[in-house]
């Protein structure tokens, strides 16, 4: 048993020499370690301080409110800073502006790629002003439309106008207005705008004034109806231009055509010589069609192609130019086509066969600019239906010679702007009785030839008119003036002034309608007329005058005519025309010698043939 307590003393003792004996072997091998620990600290100080040294640099920083808002190099650089920020919020909000909120400034360590410059830190305190806000803004023309944060506001509002002038016809769509889309500052109360909001703001009508190539056929009245303008609008934008004196165009639409009764009652019984022969001309003229009445409104001052002119026009805000391609249905006009006719007097005409105009399909490219078309041009055309020619017999018997063998003198001078006959117009065979010669408002009107006054007033749609008679059944007729200087029963001479230019009745411009009638058929009055159609007025008189062989007495109290030039005269507004139905008493009614020297019921005149 002594024994056996021996035993487990030893191995007690063995044990704990083992134990110490392990602890010594971790010991020698941790040592080194230990060792070698204050210098491995040193070594990771020395590589921070290196590494910081290369990605920093000492500045200066800005707070605000406790918030770091810039880095900077020097103090004269915040100094400026806050100096700009200062003077564009000042003009952003209209008043004077000061950076008064807790603003401090202190030197720093900071990364080299966060120091900012000038204008970086000029921003930086932007954006620390709580009365602005940072947002996308929209401007056109110089004009602002609105502001959103979001910059996909903007452009869905500009698409929306682009749907507005997009059809299936369109080709192509431009913008023509200036755009301006910023990031800029706006006070805080601007508020923001929604794309429909933005849209119906550059919709927004106001007139605006753009050039414009004419076009062929273009006129005054087309040009202002097309762009909604008035003529003296259209005059104040084009005080240079040169306009020609008003003409008919067959591209004028007429609402309605005057029937052929109606047509026939602006002929009064002063055109009326007699009862049998106004029934033989009320049969005779039974087709035709008073171009003067009916082309009243209609006259047009034709404009140059090609000319570059001012125009007013009502456009959104947002201008926008669309090229579109359409099919379009386009009159034919037919030909006029003549036939002598020997039953007739030279200067007489009468339709043979009725003209109908022809249809053609054009493929036309048009430009439109908010849009109304302002430039075409046909691409293709497909032949319809052709049209029908205007056949219309003309006169070859010997014209009657005027009293004395003389010829009549031009009542005025200037271009002729619509001729005598037949030709299709408006969709129709219409007659003009006489010429349109243009001439300024107030120009003398002189007599054709010696003569009695069987009418001077007003008269329908010829406005303020004289009537001549110079025996042997001839008439000349003086219609639109805007002053008359005789009376009826006045006995004239050839080259007298006997009124002025004007553009009384149904007239758009000043010209003088003048017609030469023989027993009351009308007649072209250049088969009477020297020369060209600007032949100078002769104003010497014949050096005989022999009176007309069926004048009526001279009044005995015959006013004196005027020897100085005839003052211009401001138009009168134009007349209403006549109601045939509605008077019975014609003022103009003629002498009666007239009467019994009317023409014969079997006189050709101007007339469709039986």
């Amino acid at each position: 048993m002594h024994q056996s307590s021996n035993h487990s003393k030893f191995q007690r003792m063995r044990r704990r020499l083992d134990l110490f004996r392990q602890k010594k072997e971790e010991q020698s091998v941790s040592h080194p370690l230990r060792a070698c620990l204050p210098f491995l600290c040193a070594t990771g100080v020395l590589m921070t301080t290196v590494v910081t040294a290369a990605s920093c640099t000492l500045c200066y920083r800005v707070d605000a409110q406790g918030q770091s808002l810039a880095f900077f190099h020097d103090v004269a650089t915040y100094d400026a800073a806050v100096s700009q920020a200062e003077t564009r919020a000042s003009k952003i909000l209209e008043t004077q502006y000061s950076l008064n909120q807790d603003l401090s400034v202190r030197a720093t360590l900071a990364p080299k790629d966060q120091i900012e410059s000038l204008s970086g830190v000029t921003g930086s305190l932007m954006e620390s002003i709580p009365e602005l806000e940072h947002v996308y803004t929209l401007s056109v023309d110089g004009t602002m439309v609105g502001a959103a944060q979001d910059p996909s506001v903007i452009t869905q509002a500009l698409n929306l106008v682009k749907e507005r002038y997009t059809t299936p016809e369109t080709r192509s769509l431009h913008i023509d207005s200036q755009v301006d889309i910023r990031y800029q500052y706006l006070p805080a109360d601007t508020g923001e705008s929604t794309a429909e909001e933005m849209a119906a703001a550059l919709l927004a009508q106001s007139p605006r004034t753009f050039s414009y190539t004419t076009q062929p056929g273009d006129t005054m009245e087309s040009v202002t109806a097309l762009f909604s303008m008035t003529e003296e609008r259209f005059r104040e934008l084009n005080p240079d231009l040169t306009l020609e004196p008003a003409a008919p165009t067959a591209s004028s639409p007429l609402d309605e055509l005057p029937d052929n009764e109606a047509a026939d009652a602006q002929v009064s019984a002063a055109e009326e010589p007699s009862p049998d022969s106004a029934e033989a001309d009320s049969q005779a003229d039974e087709n035709v069609i008073d171009l003067e009445a009916l082309l009243g409104d209609q006259l047009q001052t034709p404009l140059e192609a090609g000319l570059t002119i001012t125009i007013e026009q009502s456009c959104p805000l947002l201008v926008v130019s669309t090229v579109e391609e359409m099919n379009l249905t386009r009159e034919i006009l037919p030909d006029l086509e003549t036939q002598e006719d020997d039953t007739m007097f030279q200067g007489q005409q009468r339709i043979i066969q009725e003209g109908e105009a022809g249809q053609s399909s054009v493929l036309s490219r048009v430009v439109k600019r908010c849009g109304v078309p302002v430039a075409s041009n046909d691409l293709s055309a497909v032949t319809l239906s052709e049209a029908t020619p205007l056949i219309v017999g003309t006169g070859t018997k010997a014209m009657p010679e005027l009293p004395d063998g003389c010829l009549f003198l031009w009542p005025v001078q200037g271009p002729i702007t619509s001729e005598f006959g037949y030709r299709f117009i408006f969709g129709e065979n219409n007659f003009h009785r006489g010429l349109d010669i243009a001439a300024a408002a107030g120009t003398a009107i002189n007599a054709a030839a010696d003569g009695t006054v069987i009418f001077s007033g007003e008269k329908g749609t010829y406005g303020n008119l004289v009537i001549l008679s110079h025996g042997n059944g001839f008439l000349t007729y003086y219609a639109h003036c805007s002053k008359l200087l005789v009376q009826v029963g006045d006995s004239v001479t050839q080259g007298q002034p006997i009124a002025a230019v004007g553009s009384t009745g149904r007239s758009t411009g000043p010209h003088c309608h003048f017609e030469v009638r023989y027993q009351n058929n009308p007649i072209d009055p250049l088969f009477y007329l020297p020369g060209e159609n600007n032949a100078p007025v002769r104003t010497e008189p014949p050096e005989e005058e022999v009176p007309p062989a069926e004048e009526p007495p001279v009044s005995p109290e015959t006013p004196e005519q005027p020897t100085e030039p005839v003052e211009p005269n401001v138009p009168a507004e134009p007349s209403q025309p006549e109601d045939p139905d509605s008077s019975t008493e014609d003022p103009a009614a003629p002498p009666e010698e007239l009467e019994a020297g009317g023409g014969a019921a079997g006189q050709a005149s101007p007339s469709p043939s039986p």
